[in-house]
């Protein structure tokens, strides 16, 4: 007997050993299995960036006060609370404690009790709790919200409890009720109850919620798309009620607040769009405000673009903004082009195929198909297969005030359906003959070399082959002569005047004409000899270098680009509008920007301090300005290119109209003592604008015109700035000298003391 009992022992011992050496295999497999899957937990309460909300403010247009204009997020829309401001309301809290986990104060992060109540709910037919969800606590629920861990995996529950230990080791409980209610989800992208007391209720201030408010914010957590309130509301009220019900029970609402919040009926802020599933989309403006602070946090903070990119879109920031709300708002209408006052001209444009799968055409808009259903194709002599789209051409215009500041912006014509897609105001093409009064004429005032009413023969500079003629004389091709040089006088009928006016039967020396008229009629052969006067290297230097117009590049140190505006690089509709700010402000430049300053929302932290960024320069003489001003003006008087458009009222208004090589892009400045508006109007993909039905510019002159009519109606008549340095005198239009008695056509010219032309000789 005793040796049975002395090998029952040995045996139980042995047993017990091998538990205790499987026990610590089982608990080391454990561990290193926990230490393995959550290496890469970012659990860190006190430093993690949860995705806040960011927000472009603008001033308000009637009161001046600092609105929310549009927002960025794409994660979530989140705007974080700090717990003192959650608990400013006396229910909010326990809106979700009483029913999430009422015993939070209580346990280690872990309720054991209900853990084993909910695994025999999982895995026996007896159920203790009515749903499987009864065990998560709070910091289980905010670890899944942080980590996404949600797999339905055996270990999943073990995961959470070690996290939740953790978790409640390292945070005392308000620190983890902050993050927590900052961090649920509720319909579409919105998170945490600030957001959702905005989004549901339009209160900002949580110590205005109502007990049935909390409960209603409260209730949707349990899952969104159930108990959405805006697509399941009787469901969302039960639940509502049954949160109610909760913190009646706990002490946690007395009677009659009870009664008074269960029988309230649910009302909800009024939208005009089912805001839990639709963000809508942007505007062009803030895609431009995206697209420059990106830019900016890379180029002076060293930040990746991954980096920049999600502190714009979820890192809680406050971008101090230009826009006026107001002036984009009606941009944006005359843009919408619901009348039509700037034809579509709609035509088929090839593209090539390449890889392009047929799910990948069907996502875009506009493919063209054959009567029979088949993909609309071409194949070219090298093989490469090309399929057709239908397009229409398209618009950008921005206007900004003198002090840089971009007011409103839009980059395309029609509805605006997706969030940074193309931004026409920030693509440089060329600009035509809207570059003359930039580099050439205003710096030709400028240093002496012309006055307002010069005297200049009608003709070009040199001579170039003509078309016809290239093939036959490929030594002369891209080249120009002077009129008088031995290649051009030993073939005299092969070359033409360079450069041509838009008016063709005009340029060929026939006459003589003053620099307002030349510059009212847009004539390209007095601008270049202008342009001559002043030097290209002058001329380049001061466009790229000082008026900001950036995309210029060496191809563009020449006559043809820098004078005529065919450049290689050109100029966005921004930096257009910018380098005319100086003809209404006494001659200076200042750097067109989108917004002043970027701060963190919840600590007021300024993370970019933009007005460091906005340099004055003072780019012409204030004299310069003003005669330059008077030029412009003339471009909407009787004889100019832009007659009859100037906004009606008393208000000044000046214009430069540009049109491109082969009348591939229209451009327009429009300004008046309030803006300076800069508008292009062509195709993404260059194309004769004169085939598709546009034989002028007029459409977007009109725009402009009407736009103005509306924005600044109602402002206060102002004039263009003045310099006592100008004065006034009446020239003689045929010679451009100061009229004498005898001289039979005279109009008012603007001169400086040092440039004022002599007394008119031609009619003594």
């Amino acid at each position: 007997m005793r040796r049975f009992f002395g090998g029952l022992f040995r045996f139980i011992a042995v047993c017990i050993c091998l538990g205790v050496m499987v026990a610590s295999v089982v608990a080391v497999a454990l561990s290193l299995y926990l230490v393995e899957a959550t290496a890469d937990d970012n659990l860190n309460l006190t430093e993690v960036k949860l995705a806040q909300t960011t927000w472009i403010m603008a001033q308000d247009h009637e009161t001046g006060e600092w609105v929310e204009y549009e927002d960025f997020y794409r994660t979530n829309n989140r705007e974080w609370a700090e717990l003192s401001e959650i608990e400013s309301s006396p229910y909010l809290k326990w809106a979700f404690i009483c029913t999430e986990d009422k015993d939070f104060y209580e346990h280690h992060g872990v309720s054991f009790k209900r853990t084993i109540a909910a695994a025999i709910n999982e895995y026996t037919p007896i159920k203790l709790f009515g749903s499987r969800q009864g065990a998560s606590t709070l910091e289980q629920q905010l670890i899944k919200n942080l980590t996404g861990d949600d797999e339905q995996d055996a270990m999943r529950k073990v995961r959470e409890i070690f996290r939740a230990w953790g978790l409640d080791n390292r945070y005392n409980k308000d620190t983890i009720l902050e993050t927590y209610l900052n961090t649920i989800s509720l319909t579409g992208n919105t998170a945490g109850v600030k957001a959702g007391a905005i989004q549901y209720f339009g209160k900002d201030d949580l110590s205005q919620l109502t007990a049935a408010e909390c409960a209603s914010i409260a209730a949707i957590t349990k899952s969104p798309n159930t108990y959405n309130p805006y697509k399941n509301p009787e469901e969302h009220l039960q639940r509502r009620n049954v949160m109610l019900e909760n913190m009646y029970e706990q002490g946690h609402l007395t009677e009659e607040e009870y009664n008074e919040a269960v029988n309230s009926p649910l009302t909800l802020a009024e939208t005009d769009t089912d805001s839990s599933t639709s963000t809508g989309v942007r505007s062009y403006f803030s895609d431009a405000v995206y697209t420059a602070l990106k830019q900016q946090l890379v180029d002076e903070l060293g930040w990746t673009e991954a980096e920049a990119e999600n502190e714009i879109f979820n890192g809680g920031l406050r971008i101090y903004a230009t826009v006026d709300p107001y002036l984009q708002e009606e941009m944006e209408k005359m843009l919408l082009n619901e009348d039509e006052s700037i034809p579509w001209m709609e035509r088929e444009e090839e593209f090539e195929l390449g890889s392009k799968t047929e799910e990948d055409l069907a996502e875009e808009k506009g493919v063209v198909y054959n009567e029979d259903g088949t993909l609309k194709t071409k194949t070219d002599k090298d093989g490469k297969v090309y399929y057709y789209k239908t397009v229409h051409s398209q618009v950008a215009m921005v206007t900004m005030n003198y002090e840089g500041e971009i007011k409103a912006l839009v980059g395309g014509l029609g509805e605006k359906t997706t969030d940074l897609s193309l931004n026409r105001a920030n693509v440089a093409r060329q600009t035509g003959s809207t570059m003359k009064p930039i580099a050439a004429y205003s710096l030709g005032i400028d240093m002496g070399w012309i006055n307002y009413s010069t005297n200049f023969v009608d003709m070009g500079v040199g001579k170039v082959l003509l078309d016809n003629q290239k093939n036959n004389y490929p030594q002369y091709r891209d080249k120009m002569f002077e009129n008088d040089a031995p290649e051009v006088l030993a073939n005299p009928g092969i070359w033409r005047d360079w450069p041509q006016n838009y008016v063709t039967s005009t340029g060929h020396g026939e006459r003589t004409v003053n620099v307002n008229y030349a510059l009212a009629k847009s004539l390209n052969t007095v601008a270049v000899q202008v342009g001559q006067l002043v030097g290209v290297e002058s001329m380049y230097t001061f466009a790229k270098d000082t008026v900001g117009m950036s995309h210029l590049n060496e191809n563009d140190m020449d006559l043809a680009p820098i004078v005529l505006g065919s450049q290689n690089g050109g100029a966005t509709p921004i930096e257009l509008a910018g380098a005319y700010l100086m003809f209404g402000n006494g001659g200076e430049y200042v750097t067109p920007h989108l917004y002043t300053r970027v701060e963190y929302a919840t600590t007021g932290e300024v993370l970019i301090d933009n007005e460091v960024n906005v340099v004055h320069t003072q780019a012409i003489k204030e004299s310069t300005a003003m005669i330059m001003n008077r030029l412009l003006q003339g471009v909407l008087g009787s004889s100019g290119t832009a007659s009859g458009m100037k906004p009606s009222g008393e208000m000044e208004a000046a214009a430069k109209t540009g049109t491109t090589t082969d009348n591939k892009d229209y451009t327009f400045v429009g300004l008046t003592p309030y803006y300076v508006t800069s508008m292009w109007w062509g195709y993404d993909k260059p194309y004769d604008m004169s085939k598709a039905g546009a034989k002028n510019a007029k459409a977007i002159q009109k725009v402009w015109k009407s736009y103005m009519e509306t924005v600044q109606e109602g402002l206060e008549v102002k004039q263009f700035p003045v310099s006592e340095d100008v004065k006034t005198a009446a020239f003689c239009t045929d010679s451009g000298d100061l009229a004498g008695p005898n001289c039979p056509n005279r109009q008012t010219g603007y001169y400086t003391e040092d440039n004022m032309p002599g007394t008119c000789a031609m009619h003594p």
